[in-house]
């Protein structure tokens, strides 16, 4: 079903995942919520302690889409891999949606201008630091390697599935096998059963997800691209 919604994403045009388009969202609307309270307080404005309860109320409801659309990305490009940004924010995120349904709570009991709601504005605050900073790992940590365009196909392909555990070639699973230079890049047949049929922790990707034709143009970027960088 998740491959499904991609599928019909691809048929439009979009190839991208869809998680980073509504995660800027909740971690907006938090900021704002916090930095609008700190100055409604040190300058006496209590008037303008309604607009953060208000942030915090958007940002609570537009959690649980954008918690779906993240975990939905996840199984379908990386294949539900739990590596360490995922970890930590298949952690954070609940813990997030907490703090935000606690916030709105105290906001509704004891009133805008409470004390009591801004120690949670900021731990709030302090959880979307976090998701920030590993969803900006899996984002620039893995930026893939350039090479000629006849070899853009399968660079595309890295970059969709293969940037955030193998960046640069490299390994953030098993750092001592690094794709670079691996045996199991001896030849198109091999490369071909190991995608299909992996060793945990990476995923498989059956020709659903990888083709014939894309595995091949993604053989090639590894071999000609990355091994000759």
């Amino acid at each position: 079903m998740i491959n499904d919604f991609y599928d019909i994403l691809n048929t439009l045009g979009y190839h991208h995942p869809f998680h980073p388009t509504e995660v800027h969202m909740p971690i907006g609307l938090v900021v704002g919520a916090l930095i609008l309270a700190l100055v409604a307080l040190i300058f006496r404005r209590d008037r303008l302690l309604l607009t953060p309860r208000y942030l915090i109320i958007l940002a609570f409801l537009w959690v649980f889409p954008t918690m779906l659309l993240g975990i939905m990305d996840w199984q379908h490009f990386y294949g539900g891999a739990f590596i360490l940004p995922f970890k930590v924010k298949l952690i954070t995120a609940p813990i997030l949606t907490v703090l935000l349904g606690l916030a709105v709570f105290l906001g509704r009991r004891y009133g805008s201008t409470s004390m009591k709601v801004l120690p949670v504005y900021f731990l709030c605050f302090c959880a979307v630091v976090v998701l920030g900073y590993f969803g900006g790992q899996l984002t620039y940590s893995g930026r893939t390697i350039s090479g000629p365009e006849k070899y853009m196909t399968g660079q595309k392909i890295f970059s969709a599935y293969c940037t955030t555990c193998h960046p640069g070639g490299g390994n953030t699973l098993a750092p001592d096998k690094p794709l670079l230079h691996s045996p199991l890049l001896k030849n198109q047949e091999f490369f071909n059963m190991w995608i299909r049929h992996p060793a945990s922790p990476m995923p498989a990707f059956p020709p659903e997800k990888i083709s014939d034709a894309q595995a091949r143009d993604l053989y090639d970027y590894i071999s000609h691209v990355i091994m000759g960088k």
